[in-house]
């Protein structure tokens, strides 16, 4: 007895130590909301040292939005109290003039001897909410974007995504199309099951069949052991082809082979494997155009090409460049404030992105760790990347006379925004410049899809 009262001793003491390494904000309150105990994390997610009962929290009143919660979950009682079940909820709090954070707050009552308290965990899920409402309710929070084409890419998705049927993506490499593919498994049937992906690219000519369908022991020099291939790791999931565009046609034939019954061989077996897989294959080469110059099969690529995906390159959603750049700069820096100058702007917005996201990703992890300051400018940016844009004939050709920046300010882009009934298109043909090219002046003005017409998003 002596040991476990020691024992218990040293947890009581460690304990408030163990709390308040925890990322989590972590509450204990009486059943009136008067607080006995708080973390750490929990003063700092409050933005607030004077913690002494829920009415001091910021915001709305936490009590009420709990009734409320709770009323929502069924889990009141007669007199609408909270239960014992585990309720949650959103609460906003504000952290500047017009701005707030989104804290998730979910809470239990826990009783012990006859006295009850409840405990409230609290974490910041401002980041996934912002996510939530950039994608406008669709279920692949994690694809941050703003761009219509890449909306309909991922309502594509979520409408194939419970059928087997055959699935390509076509993009640039950095483009995203791996993410795709992990959001199309991942809302299908096959998502308890493995995603096993391949890159065609690299598999040695003289592998092919052991990678994609096992071989057996002593089946070649080398083989000690049966060693299973990636159709059999895929069974019952996803096989995603990467790069398939880079399969050498003597492949191909035996790729469609055994796509077309889903049976096949491991090298040096004669016994007749069956398979359950669906096929999800990615390109950055235009397949089409490798089939008509005899580089690719034709009824491969029909036979994988049932429901095509194209996936725009970065420069052709300029909309998300700011988008994805302000993410990932949050991202690394651990939500601390940075921010970007407008001479960073333009140069983010003026960049071709031959590199797509993957590329915007490592700038901004660069220019978030190296740049001195609160504020990221142009300065601020790698030398590699400054040589590639050719910063000094860029600026300034983007300032020359016919830039419709040096011609129009903000309401006078808008009022041709509105003469053409939120038509870019017609717009950008009235200014004498593209649609890609109008989008960047629209960001750098801080025009948004909503203003100017309301029906500026067609």
């Amino acid at each position: 007895m002596a040991s476990l009262s020691t024992e218990l001793e040293t947890l009581c003491e460690v304990l408030p130590e163990l709390l308040d390494s925890m990322d989590a904000g972590i509450l204990l309150t009486d059943i009136q909301g008067k607080i006995e105990f708080c973390n750490a994390a929990a003063k700092i997610l409050l933005n607030t040292h004077q913690l002494e009962h829920l009415r001091s929290i910021p915001g709305g009143s936490v009590q009420k939005e709990l009734v409320r919660a709770a009323i929502a979950a069924g889990q009141e009682d007669a007199v609408s109290r909270p239960q014992t079940g585990c309720v949650r909820w959103d609460h906003l709090l504000p952290v500047a003039e017009g701005d707030h954070k989104v804290l998730q707050i979910r809470t239990r009552l826990v009783e012990r001897k006859q006295h009850k308290r409840r405990i409230f965990f609290i974490e910041d899920v401002s980041e996934l909410r912002h996510a939530e409402r950039i994608l406008g309710g669709t279920r692949s929070v994690g694809f941050i974007t703003d761009d219509p084409h890449m909306r309909d890419a991922l309502e594509l998705i979520e409408q194939v995504a419970a059928t087997d049927a055959s699935v390509i993506f076509q993009g640039e490499s950095g483009s995203g199309k791996g993410l795709m593919v992990r959001l199309l498994h991942q809302q299908s049937n096959r998502s308890k099951k493995s995603l096993v992906e391949v890159n065609c690219a690299a598999i040695p000519d003289n592998l092919f069949e052991a990678e994609f369908f096992g071989s057996v022991r002593g089946a070649f020099t080398g083989a000690v052991t049966d060693r299973i291939g990636r159709f059999a790791a895929a069974d019952g999931g996803t096989l995603f082809l990467d790069e398939v565009s880079e399969l050498p046609k003597h492949h191909q034939a035996k790729l469609l082979k055994v796509l077309e019954d889903m049976r096949y061989e491991p090298v040096g077996s004669t016994k007749t494997h069956q398979v359950d897989v669906r096929v999800v294959a990615a390109s950055n080469r235009n397949l089409k155009e490798l089939v008509e110059n005899g580089d690719f099969r034709s009824d491969l690529f029909y036979r994988l090409n049932v429901i095509p995906i194209r996936i725009p390159a970065l420069r052709e959603r300029p909309s998300d460049i700011m988008l994805l750049a302000e993410h990932f700069l949050k991202i690394t820096t651990g939500g601390h404030k940075k921010r970007l100058g407008s001479a960073a702007k333009h140069l983010l917005l003026d960049y071709p992105w031959p590199g797509n996201v993957r590329e915007l990703r490592n700038v901004m992890e660069y220019v978030a760790i190296c740049s001195a300051g609160p504020e990221i400018s142009d300065s601020d940016f790698p030398k590699d990347f400054l040589d590639r844009m050719h910063l000094g004939s860029a600026v300034t050709s983007s300032r020359s006379e016919n830039d419709p920046e040096a011609i129009y300010d903000r309401e006078s882009l808008l009022q041709l925004l509105d003469k053409h009934g939120g038509n870019r298109a017609a717009a950008a043909r009235e200014l004498g410049i593209d649609r890609v090219t109008l989008w960047r002046h629209l960001s750098r003005l801080g025009i948004s899809g909503k203003e100017g017409s309301s029906h500026l998003g067609h």
